[in-house]
């Protein structure tokens, strides 16, 4: 008996400016990554350790696939990053995400991944915070005032409603002061404040974003002094601004993927100094692991970014194109 055929599906291109146009919620995507970190930790996903290699001047080349059959996808993307890009404006990561249907293997999809990247990574850490921040978080603290600065920004307003002043810190003043001009006030009100480095951007905040350049040898400048009393940081860098002081001297240590932070440790010498980790998202999330106790414990968060994300943003996205007819079609 033969199968019926199936047709070959057109490819859906959709750059920054479709992606935009979808006005995809945040807080729609921390809902989605929460479901998703509940899959995996049933065994219901697929995903190999990142890709990750560094090229003179902190440049770096990554690629990150999964796949995610309750979803019905897997997805591949494939970037590169360069801290002096925005000197010469262009943006510091770039790349593609190519996105297979799972039951037939046909790619159906190619978006922008420095949109997925900056969405998914914010909505994250705005996830890690639902479950981690203290109840009456007023003052969040941005590392990095680039696409994920942003993103945070909105994340952690949508998340955490009782913030209500956000300070942040640039090594490049005019990125900074750009920043806070375009984006105070902006997201539920919250008053954005620069400073002159990134000690006073951190004391005395509740959380803490870490968004710098992933660098080949650190140079870590957070110490435990630093952070007060039920502070969250999430540290999108790696382990980049953290001293090893620092992560030793928190209560709980997270990260979103077990064997992601290993394959980092063996094959790129990064996180040396971690010396436990209490859970991971998905142990956290479903099985209530490594849950704050009180008011009084510190935090950190290793969220190095996950390629199930991706794939799971991706899933609502072609949703939304497919309903709203948005994107250019592509005949494979």
């Amino acid at each position: 008996m033969s199968r019926e055929s199936q047709p070959v599906r057109n490819i859906t291109y959709l750059n920054k400016s479709a992606l935009d146009s979808l006005d995809i919620s945040m807080s729609s995507l921390v809902d989605i990554l929460e479901e998703l970190f509940r899959l995996k930790a049933e065994g219901q996903t697929l995903m190999p350790p990142k890709i990750f290699f560094h090229l003179p001047g902190d440049r770096f080349y990554s690629a990150m696939a999964s796949c995610c059959p309750p979803l019905g996808y897997a997805a591949s993307k494939w970037q590169s990053g360069d801290p002096s890009n925005p000197s010469r404006g262009l943006p510091y990561i770039q790349g593609l995400l190519i996105v297979n249907e799972n039951d037939t293997g046909q790619m159906v999809a190619i978006m922008d991944a420095k949109w997925v990247t900056g969405k998914r990574t914010a909505a994250a850490s705005a996830l890690v915070a639902r479950y981690q921040a203290c109840r009456d978080s007023k003052i969040l603290a941005l590392l990095g005032c680039g696409v994920q600065g942003r993103a945070h920004l909105e994340a952690m307003a949508g998340e955490v409603s009782t913030l209500k002043y956000c300070q942040v810190y640039d090594i490049l003043p005019e990125r900074q002061a750009t920043f806070v001009d375009e984006l105070n006030g902006r997201f539920n009100g919250i008053q954005v404040i620069g400073t002159n480095n990134a000690e006073n951007a951190v004391r005395n905040a509740d959380i803490i974003i870490t968004g710098g350049s992933i660098q080949i040898n650190r140079k870590p400048t957070i110490v435990s002094d630093w952070i007060k009393p039920g502070a969250l940081i999430v540290a999108i860098d790696y382990d980049s601004y953290v001293t090893d002081e620092c992560i030793n001297a928190m209560d709980i240590v997270l990260t979103d993927d077990h064997e992601q932070l290993d394959d980092a440790r063996k094959k790129e010498g990064k996180f040396l100094g971690v010396n436990r980790i209490d859970a991971d998202n998905a142990q956290m999330i479903a099985y209530g692991m490594a849950i704050r106790e009180n008011e009084k414990q510190r935090i950190l968060a290793f969220n190095l970014g996950i390629a199930l994300e991706d794939v799971a943003t991706a899933a609502e996205v072609l949703r939304q194109a497919n309903k709203k007819a948005i994107g250019v079609l592509l005949e494979p």
